[in-house]
């Protein structure tokens, strides 16, 4: 028996532990990721069309808030002048709006999970109910936006039942602006009749010394 073999006898075989569970390859990955989006997909698909509807509406509420932001800078310069990101978006507004996405979405797929496994068997569709709800809510905020800060016949229609936003650009609220603005008219007033008064003082004085 050489001193080789002795050794290999002598020295301890040690076992390689084999992981009880084995990390995946890409492909594997890749495979599973796949699967579940196509599973989640089909289980959402009835609840799509009501998504794309919802979200439509939410843009065109952002959209015509800024609208209004702009048009409120054009009508109260002075006060816009204090407040630099009058007229522009806001990080602040499309964080709420990610906020308002994310939960519409999450109350129409939850709302699409109650109509499959709660109330398929009642005359009522709780999808379409929470669409129509999400819509209508967005829907009014909508005519909000474009009736604010508006002089429009159909617009001073509008604001006799629906809450005038042009406060809200400023930070304060609608009695502050319209303390601000009667302030303003009296300064203008007063500053109109000084001016009359001058003028008809210096009328005399021409009249009085020809």
């Amino acid at each position: 028996m050489t001193l080789k073999m002795t050794q290999a006898m002598i020295t301890p075989q040690v076992a390689v532990r084999q992981p009880m569970f084995p990390m995946p390859d890409d492909d594997t990955l890749r495979r599973v990721a796949f699967t579940a989006a196509g599973a989640v997909a089909t289980a959402l698909a009835p609840a799509l069309p009501y998504i794309v509807l919802c979200t439509a509406v939410i843009v065109a509420d952002c959209y015509t808030a800024w609208q209004l932001s702009r048009r409120v800078a054009r009508t109260y310069p002075e006060l816009a002048a204090a407040d630099r990101n009058s007229g522009k978006f806001r990080s602040s507004g499309l964080r709420q709006v990610l906020v308002t996405l994310a939960e519409t979405y999450a109350l129409l797929v939850f709302a699409h999970f109650v109509q499959v496994y709660v109330t398929d068997a009642l005359p009522f569709n709780a999808l379409k109910f929470a669409a129509g709800a999400v819509i209508f809510w967005q829907g009014w905020s909508v005519l909000e936006n474009l009736s604010s800060c508006n002089g429009r016949p159909w617009a001073k229609f509008f604001q006799q039942f629906m809450v005038d936003k042009t406060a809200r650009h400023f930070d304060i609220s609608p009695d502050d602006l319209r303390d601000v603005l009667n302030s303003k008219n009296s300064e203008h007033k007063e500053n109109t009749i000084a001016d009359d008064i001058t003028g008809k003082s210096t009328d005399n004085d021409k009249t009085t010394n020809p």
